[in-house]
């Protein structure tokens, strides 16, 4: 039987036949003789016997040895000198090729013998063993009828020598020979074995030992191993091998190497590889890939390498080849995660990098570079480098804690801060964080940077602008406080302004009159502070009317005198005189120098040393300028571009609402002008141009003409008789017949009672019958008297006020009046001819 891979041999059907026969002759002879001699003989001493066993004993091992040899190596000059040994006890040994033509210089079989072969594995040399008659005859007439002889010359009993010596030498040497051609099916050696064939069986033992080692060793080595030889012949191939082709190690054996390939569709890829080293001589490892029939891919990395003859040339290729595909495969897919992590790295919108335990960067996107600006950080020029070094010094702190936490706590460390860049200074958030292998261990440390400018800024314009509209809430609320105090303040002013003016008249010309004058220039100013607080808390749609725009800088400068003076800012006034009159609404035009005046004020608070505002109006080409110029620290250009937007602002949060430029910048396009910063050599100057007015009012406070004096019957309606008796007061002076009713009650009653008035003045907020009421019951029960009614009130500011006003349409006397304003509006409703009222 032959084993599973590895060479055999065995004797022939014939072989064995014959020798069997031999053995009958040899048994026959020797009974005849021992018939004949009457069973008597001489009995051979043990001595004798255990030397005549030796011999054949040392014949039949020298057999199974070179058997086992040839087995076990490819040595062709060996296995001749064994053969040549064991070739005179009886088994004939020949070397030829696979057509049985006999190989130069080596033993071979006569034609026509009968033998077995065993595969040598080298170059399809095999070796052939035969029984040899003429040899065994010689030995079996050398021992056995030698030994016969001997006995009858000696008179030993025949059989008894018979039965000793296929006892110790033939029945052992066919067991040990049976027992060396076994394959691993039947490794157990023979039992109840003579002692002296115990060297020869621990031998035989040792060697199918050593083979059975080398054929598991084949049999389960990981990779495929075969050899070829000159024509492209396999010798040898073990089991890994033998499964991917689809064959056995046995199957394997004796074909061309060609027909492995067959389960492939590119063989010439495989096959080449395999053989090449029987051309060039040389050793190659190469991968390959390969498509199988199924449709699956290998990839294969083989090694093939030239085996040399004795004779120095090369008789075998070599091969062993490693299945490499699942390595591939998961090469491929390290290869796409780290492209899909730099692609993910890359569209980052901030910068990452990773580094390892020493610091050093070894990877990193180039946002540093394309956002920032910064050349020096582009990924070529920072990986490889301590990322500390990279770090600007005030960051050295905050490296410190970012290392702390992520190497000794094992956290994230997140941080928020301030740089300066290339493209200039930006507000930037990050992470440092440590990162884990399977077993939890930090291995790397890893960050992100984002770069957070725009969404500081406006997260502070967000916050600026909640302070700036909780700082408009409360300038509202105080708008309205405002309001109430100046409505009740008007009352008293009313008073006093106008009695102020009726002593100046009755007193002009006497020691007094200085003091009167003293106490109307007062009184004018208090008012003038009131209307100005209730101009700054209006809201109302603009009343067009002319304006001298002088007057309204010395008003905003007049409101804001104290605050100029408490941090020591002085005012330089250059008013051109002879200004043209401007259409515009008065209480717009002076919110907006007063916003003007109140910002320069609050950018001169931090400047040390002379502090100093300068304002100036001109007149040119159709145009009236106004410049307020500070000498400040002036406004940096990036906020020049926003310093007219909503709630925007330069200042500190609390110190500044953001919205004074913003509604000024409205009111000034309302009026067609312009609102502007120009250039300044220190400080800021802004510059407020409006169209002039084709009209040309004369002064506001001018004296009623003489030719609005004239008769005619006034009724004074008032709640407070001071008010009251001053408007009676300055009627009279104009020559008026005036009656006086102290609330909205008293006025329908005298109206009531069927008298006719020429003018009807009634104040508006009155507590038992207000201006609106009264007026309601006037249109509906004296119609004829509703076009003579005025008003006269210290509340224009409250929307159901303005509301009634504009749809009763009817004329408004603001107080605190004087005598000024009061004949104008008794002009324009009574009117003179000829000096006679109408």
């Amino acid at each position: 039987m032959a084993d599973r891979g590895g060479p055999s041999i065995g004797f022939t059907r014939e072989a064995r036949q014959r020798l069997n026969a031999i053995r009958a002759v040899t048994y026959t002879l020797a009974f005849l003789f021992m018939f004949a001699m009457g069973l008597q003989g001489v009995w051979l001493t043990h001595g004798q016997m255990e030397a005549g066993a030796e011999r054949s004993v040392r014949a039949a091992e020298t057999a199974v040895t070179s058997v086992m040899q040839a087995r076990e190596r490819v040595d062709v000059a060996r296995i001749d000198a064994l053969l040549k040994a064991s070739a005179a006890e009886g088994v004939a040994f020949g070397i030829a090729d696979r057509e049985g033509r006999p190989v130069a210089g080596l033993p071979s079989l006569p034609p026509g013998t009968a033998f077995r072969r065993a595969e040598l594995g080298k170059d399809g040399i095999e070796l052939r063993a035969a029984i040899d008659g003429a040899a065994i005859w010689r030995a079996a007439l050398g021992a056995n009828v030698a030994s016969i002889l001997f006995i009858l010359a000696l008179g030993i009993p025949t059989l008894a020598s018979f039965f000793y010596l296929r006892r110790m030498v033939n029945r052992p040497a066919f067991a040990l020979l049976d027992y060396a051609q076994a394959d691993e099916s039947s490794p157990r050696p023979p039992p109840d074995m003579p002692s002296i064939w115990k060297p020869v069986m621990d031998r035989l033992t040792q060697l199918k030992n050593t083979q059975a080692q080398m054929q598991a060793f084949l049999d389960h080595a990981p990779i495929g191993m075969s050899f070829i030889d000159r024509k492209g012949r396999v010798t040898m191939m073990n089991r890994y091998a033998a499964d991917y082709y689809g064959e056995t190690p046995q199957s394997a054996v004796g074909r061309k190497v060609s027909e492995f390939a067959r389960h492939y569709p590119d063989a010439r890829r495989l096959t080449e590889p395999m053989v090449r080293p029987l051309v060039n001589a040389e050793a190659s490892t190469e991968e390959a890939e390969f498509h199988a029939d199924s449709g699956e891919i290998f990839v294969f990395r083989m090694t093939s390498f030239p085996v040399f003859g004795t004779d120095g040339t090369v008789e075998l290729a070599g091969n062993y080849f490693v299945d490499v595909t699942n390595q591939r495969r998961a090469e491929l897919d390290l290869q796409q995660s780290r492209m899909s992590l730099q692609t993910f790295f890359d569209n980052l919108p901030g910068f990452a990098f990773l580094s390892n335990l020493e610091g050093n960067i070894i990877a990193a996107n180039s946002y540093l570079a394309d956002h920032f600006g910064a050349a020096n950080m582009a990924p070529e020029k920072i990986i490889g480098q301590q990322g500390s070094a990279l770090l600007p010094k005030s960051w050295a702190n905050l490296a410190d804690d970012a290392v702390r936490a992520n190497m000794d706590e094992g956290k994230p460390y997140t941080f928020e801060t301030s740089v300066n860049m290339p493209v200039g200074k930006c507000h930037i958030v990050g992470t440092r964080f440590p990162v884990r292998n399977a077993e939890g261990q930090v291995t790397h440390v890893g960050g992100l940077i984002f770069d957070q400018t725009r969404e500081k800024a406006a997260a502070e314009e967000v916050a600026a602008s909640r302070e700036s509209l909780h700082q408009a809430e409360k300038l509202a609320a105080l708008g309205s406080m405002l309001a109430g105090v100046s409505h009740e303040l008007n009352n008293p002013l009313a008073a006093v302004i106008g009695q102020a003016a009726l002593l100046g008249e009755d007193l002009e010309g006497t020691p007094h009159a200085d003091r009167i004058a003293k106490i109307r220039r007062a009184a004018d100013r208090c008012a003038r502070i009131v209307q100005s607080f209730l101009a700054m808390a209006r809201r109302k749609a603009p009343e067009y009317r002319p304006v001298n725009l002088n007057d309204q800088v010395r008003g905003a400068i007049e409101l804001t005198e104290y605050h100029m003076r408490s941090v020591n800012i002085a005012i330089d006034l250059d008013l051109q005189p002879d200004l043209p009159t401007l259409e515009a609404d008065p209480d717009q035009l002076h919110q907006v120098i007063v916003n003007l005046l109140t910002n320069a004020r609050q950018a001169l608070e931090t400047v040390e040393g002379d502090r100093r505002i300068a304002i100036a109006s001109r007149h040119k080409d159709g145009t009236v300028k106004l410049t307020v110029t500070d000498n400040g620290a002036g406004i940096d250009p990036a906020a020049r571009q926003r310093i007219f937007d909503p709630f925007f602002t330069t200042k500190a949060v609390g110190a500044g609402t953001g919205i004074g430029l913003s509604y000024s910048l409205g009111i000034v396009e309302a009026h067609g002008g312009t609102i502007a910063i120009e250039d300044s050599d220190v400080g800021t100057r802004f510059v407020v141009s409006l169209p002039v007015s084709d009209e040309r009012n004369a002064d506001s406070h001018a004296e009623p003409a003489e030719g609005a004096r004239g008769r005619g019957r006034v009724l004074v309606i008032d709640d407070e008789e001071d008010v009251a008796g001053t408007l009676a007061d300055m009627l009279e002076r104009m020559g008026l017949d005036v009656s006086v009713a102290i609330g909205g009650l008293a006025g329908q009653q005298a109206l009531a009672r069927g008298a006719r008035f020429d003018l009807i003045l009634s104040d508006i907020r009155m507590p038992d019958m207000d201006g609106p009421a009264l007026y309601a019951w006037i249109a509906a029960e004296r119609p004829d008297l509703a076009g003579a009614v005025a008003f006269v009130t210290g509340d224009t500011m409250s929307s159901h006020v303005a509301g009634f006003l504009a749809d009763a349409g009817c004329p408004v006397l603001e107080k605190p009046f004087t005598p000024a304003s009061l004949g104008a509006l008794v002009a324009g409703m009574i009117g003179t001819e000829g000096g006679e009222t109408r």
